[in-house]
């Protein structure tokens, strides 16, 4: 049998080859997550959030390559009694349109120290791993006051923070300031609050709740009932 083939044939023969032997689109940085959450086995929520961006750089164990893919990020990551990835959800892309707070409000329960109402509250830090501590409500205080022994708990590194002093009953004292990617208090939550951290003999065993997160919405306490009532503005 013999075969002919027309200049015509070739040129068809030629495309299909050059098309069948052409590399892949890379995937996109949505869909590369999606497949690490795969490979890993943890859920990921809030994908609807990433647009069709290029894929990252994922370097290091399953967390890093996490916080390399979504540096650009709010996202809050739980983790596994083992070490490992439970849950990573996807706030918003950070700096989006400045600090924002969610939720309409919400009725918190306090419990009484002395004076003062105390709230739990969640805080995440640059290193987006939940860290649950009891704050004092102070509208006398201008940011979140944390101790200095947080810092490396909530992954502040020296370039996320600002030297500065601060006027406290104390007197004068130096502080370190940076930004929380996400304080929630009850049913309400706020990106981007700003948080300032003080030696911890200074605070002695306080944490406060201040203004940088309480102005982000109509504040009332109860007395009689116990309860901080924070609704949107």
């Amino acid at each position: 049998m013999q075969w002919h083939m027309t200049r015509y044939g070739i040129g068809i023969l030629l495309l299909c080859v050059l098309s069948s032997g052409a590399t892949q689109a890379a995937p996109s940085l949505k869909e590369q997550l999606r497949g690490l959450s795969t490979q890993r086995g943890f859920s990921i929520e809030g994908l609807n959030r990433i647009g069709d961006e290029p894929p990252g750089n994922a370097e290091g164990n399953p967390i890093n390559q996490v916080r390399h893919l979504l540096q650009d990020y709010n996202f809050v990551l739980t983790q596994t009694p083992t070490g490992g990835i439970d849950t990573v959800r996807i706030i918003s892309r950070r700096g989006e349109s400045g600090p924002k707070s969610s939720s309409t409000g919400a009725y918190i329960e306090t419990r009484r120290v002395g004076a003062h109402h105390q709230v739990e509250a969640t805080l995440i830090g640059p290193n987006s791993i939940l860290k649950s501590v009891p704050l004092l409500v102070d509208t006398g205080a201008t940011t979140i006051v944390l101790p200095t022994s947080m810092i490396q708990e909530l992954g502040f590194v020296p370039e996320d923070l600002q030297e500065g002093t601060s006027q406290t009953a104390s007197g004068t004292v130096p502080i370190k300031t940076g930004l929380l990617r996400i304080i929630r208090v009850g049913g309400v939550s706020a990106t981007d609050v700003e948080v300032s951290f003080i030696a911890d003999s200074k605070l002695m065993g306080n944490r406060l709740l201040g203004m940088s997160f309480l102005q982000r919405f109509k504040m009332t306490i109860d007395d009689a009932k116990n309860e901080l009532i924070l609704m949107a503005r």
